[in-house]
């Protein structure tokens, strides 16, 4: 490793010298990160966590934040130090069914690979692919290219962060002290992305006024840039076929996203990856979706009704949009598989009215759960029998969750607006593993001690999550049992 002292007149070779190796330093490209990572995505995928929905969320946060960290290296060169916190099962117990561990993942490299082998090393993960990847040679020197570790005058001299810095950890961190080290960050960010905004608020009104649109939403990991860039490019093909688009559209929603079709709810649903030309192929076969939306009520209420009248459910979840035709063949495959098991349910669940319960058909695999707000998450391949025993032995705990949900819910709206307004924020948001009553803690935790905070948050974003961060656009992440401040 090299390592440089930079004194006196010598600097001005250092620098030379600094500025030529940075030049020359390589990172893995798209596409090997992605082949690199491939083995932790199956570890910590969302997916796998369907029968716990907050360790899901926070797994689905995490991935964002790491997509973005490693964004930021390959575009820039650096990235602000950060922790991420993940949900695996551990593979090498013996246990049928191990418990869930988390690990916190501390990213401070500004070289794609260094992150990339910390991520894989925190869960013991193989690195054979990631040697496999060949390192480029210096055109200067011949030598192989790597990170350079710099002698801590060179960081002390140019302002620069110390890769090697560790960032401290969340739990003795109080909101007061973090927000004083971040907020100008927060409105720096901010600022930044003030010009994008207004950019996409005018032409998604321009095209809600012009084609009748009810809404245009972005449901995409990628940021606002990414969202401009769609719009414009949808605004570019609405003024080449105006009467063709605004025929289709007119009284719609329309959302951005990773995928394309029309889902549960009827929104036009456009890839974010797309060219405008397949947009246009979907867009001119929309009218054929509408027979499978008229459909999807009606089975439902077979669905209810084969379940003494439970309630069926379409949970709206970020990020995560189903399908209009997906959603039909799910209810299909789980009305085929109920209706051979009637003496089942006739058995279990007698006559009794089931109309004060829901459910939800979660996909077409996952564990069979009932989530914290009260809801039955069915995986449309579970045997009704199984399906039918399981609501029968949680009923009567579903029906205590829904009940004091309720009253949970009413109360976090008021604590929300009462807070949103008392701090003069402009959003205040949270992830979905965020319980109501953790939300109401730490709304009213935030109003009681607001004059201890030290700074403004007016017109700033706030997101109630489990671990502080600023986005990059601005908004500001803090976890929902924050510290108060002791000492600061």
């Amino acid at each position: 490793m090299l390592k440089v002292s930079l004194t006196g007149a010598r600097w001005i070779a250092h620098n030379k010298l600094i500025q030529h190796v940075q030049v020359t330093v390589r990172h893995l490209n798209v596409q090997e990160t992605a082949a690199a990572l491939r083995p932790f995505y199956f570890v910590v995928h969302p997916d796998l966590f369907g029968k716990y929905p907050r360790e899901r969320s926070v797994n689905e946060e995490s991935l964002k934040r790491l997509h973005e960290y490693i964004t930021c290296l390959q575009r820039s060169g650096s990235a602000h130090p950060t922790v991420l916190q993940f949900f695996f099962r551990p593979q090498q117990l013996p246990t049928e069914k191990p418990a869930l561990q988390s690990v916190n993942i501390s990213l401070a490299s500004r070289d794609v690979r260094d992150t990339v082998k910390t991520v894989l090393s925190s869960l013991h993960l193989p690195l054979d692919y990631l040697s496999s990847v060949p390192l480029k040679a210096s055109p200067a020197s011949g030598q192989p290219d790597r990170p350079i570790d710099w002698h801590p005058s060179y960081y002390a001299a140019t302002g620069k962060q110390d890769p090697r810095a560790r960032p401290s950890s969340t739990i003795d961190i109080s909101l007061r002290s973090w927000l004083l080290k971040n907020i100008e960050k927060s409105h720096s960010f901010l600022e930044s992305v003030q010009s994008t905004k207004e950019d996409i608020d005018r032409i998604c009104s321009a095209l809600q006024v012009s084609i009748g649109l009810s809404d245009i939403r972005w449901e995409s990991v990628w940021g606002f840039s990414h969202f401009r860039g769609c719009v414009k490019s949808f605004y570019r093909l609405y003024t080449e076929h105006p009467e063709r688009v605004g025929g289709i559209l007119k009284g719609r929603s329309l959302v951005f996203s990773n995928s394309t079709g029309v889902s549960v709810h009827g929104d036009i649903i456009l890839s974010s990856e797309d060219v405008p030309t397949y947009w246009m192929t979907l867009l001119m076969s929309v009218r054929s979706y509408e027979a499978v939306l008229e459909r999807l009520p009606l089975m439902e209420e077979k669905l209810s009704q084969l379940l003494n009248n439970i309630q069926i459910v379409r949970r709206k979840r970020k990020h995560h949009l189903v399908m209009a035709e997906e959603y039909e063949l799910l209810l299909n495959k789980l009305l085929n598989s109920l209706r051979r098991c009637q003496d089942a349910a006739k058995t279990k669940l007698f006559n009794n009215d089931l109309s004060h319960l829901q459910l939800v058909v979660e996909g077409e695999s996952g564990p069979l759960a009932l989530c914290p707000t009260g809801q039955f998450l069915v995986p449309a391949s579970i045997p009704g029998s199984i399906l039918i025993d399981y609501i029968a032995k949680h009923k009567q705990e579903a029906d205590k969750i829904i009940r004091d949900m309720e009253s949970c819910l009413r109360q976090e709206q008021e604590v929300v607006t009462f807070c949103q307004a008392e701090l003069e924020l402009s959003a205040l948001s949270k992830d979905e593993s965020v319980t109501p009553q953790q939300m109401v803690d730490c709304c009213q935790k935030l109003v009681d001690e607001a004059w201890l905070l030290g700074v403004s948050l007016k017109g700033l974003c706030l997101r109630v999550s489990h671990f502080y961060s600023v986005m990059q656009d601005g908004e500001i992440c803090i976890p929902w049992d924050w510290k108060s401040s002791s000492h600061d």
